[in-house]
């Protein structure tokens, strides 16, 4: 069964990048660039990862990634940041909140990469068990 990976950010041209990056990837993929519309989606179906912006419009990513571990606490967080903000970053990681950092401009391998790992820590942490989109 193909993981739920949900990518949020407020550009449109960075959530189309992230479709094209993972169009062949064995996953179902959502694009949004609203938090809220993203947040009434989670309660939903199982989701492996969400990958969200650090700065966002509606609200900051990292409390984003605190609220969608309320609603689906094995879910991998995954923080895009274009910012050299790495202590700030990575104190979050004990928050529980944050899996993992990637860098912008994305690096495709590196973006991949980091999805697939959190994939497989989603999978190992949840037994394995979810909602699939159909």
């Amino acid at each position: 069964m193909k993981p739920n990976i949900m990518f949020v950010d407020n550009s449109t041209s960075v959530l189309e990048s992230l479709q094209w990056i993972f169009k062949n990837e064995p996953y179902y993929l959502f694009a949004f660039n609203k938090q809220s519309d993203a947040l009434s989606l989670i309660k939903t179906l199982d989701w492996a990862g969400v990958v969200a912006d650090r700065y966002m419009m509606e609200m900051d990513g990292l409390e984003f990634l605190k609220r969608v571990r309320e609603y689906s606490p094995p879910t991998m967080g995954i923080i895009m940041n274009g910012y050299n903000e790495f202590t700030e970053v990575l104190d979050t990681l004990y928050l529980g909140c944050v899996y993992r950092f990637v860098k912008k401009p994305l690096d495709n391998i590196e973006i991949k990469q980091a999805v697939k790992t959190a994939i497989a820590q989603y999978e190992m942490n949840s037994g394995n068990k979810r909602k699939a989109v159909f």
